[in-house]
């Protein structure tokens, strides 16, 4: 059974025995060896060295959007993201810069703390002005009373307001820590899948 053909140099189109598939044959009209294949397999061919640019390009946006980070200081000056962890261009999957925060409940808690912290504020000076009001209108008979109650409401004001501000940051923090680790792990994904396709591949 004879397969339908073209020469990849002449692009003259005949036709060959089957047994010859895959292997070096003379174009019958330029005379140029080139290995068989069937207008499927060179179609094949194409539609997958077309995946592989698209793939390409996909890796080459990302790896520029990461050099972009790196240079606004997100990591330290040096060596480009694919030559410093040996990637490459063609495996960049995992790592997204883009990609939202897997903590962003953490974060919203860390945002509502912070909050928290500066109404704390708010409700110590308005404390302090109603104790100014209760004073000048004589509710609070006593200076010393008036002083001790100034000092206990700013205490205990400055207390929850360090308390708050404390818990929002360490919610952040960690939400940060474990977007970094996430991080790491998709660079560590990029690393394996790309050291193993190099594997492989023959040479």
């Amino acid at each position: 059974m004879a397969i339908k053909t073209s020469c990849p140099y002449c692009k003259k189109s005949f036709s060959a025995p089957e047994e010859y598939r895959g292997r070096k044959i003379d174009c019958p009209a330029c005379r140029r060896r080139f290995v068989l294949r069937s207008e499927e397999d060179i179609q094949a061919v194409e539609d997958e060295a077309l995946e592989m640019r698209r793939k390409r390009e996909e890796d080459r946006e990302k790896l520029a959007l990461i050099e972009r980070i790196g240079s606004k200081g997100h990591r330290r000056a040096g060596r480009p993201y694919y030559e410093e962890f040996q990637t490459g261009v063609e495996g960049v999957r995992h790592f997204n810069p883009k990609a939202p925060s897997r903590f962003l409940r953490v974060r919203a808690l860390s945002d509502v703390l912070i909050l928290g912290a500066y109404v704390q504020i708010l409700l110590v000076a308005m404390g302090i002005g109603l104790m100014i009001y209760f004073r000048l209108s004589g509710l609070i008979p006593s200076v010393s009373l008036f002083f001790v109650l100034i000092i206990g409401w700013l205490v205990a004001g400055i207390a929850l307001f360090l308390f708050f501000k404390c818990l929002g940051e360490l919610a952040f923090l960690l939400a940060e820590v474990g977007d970094q680790q996430n991080d790491v792990v998709q660079l560590l994904l990029d690393l394996r899948e790309n050291t193993s396709s190099r594997e492989a591949s023959p040479e």
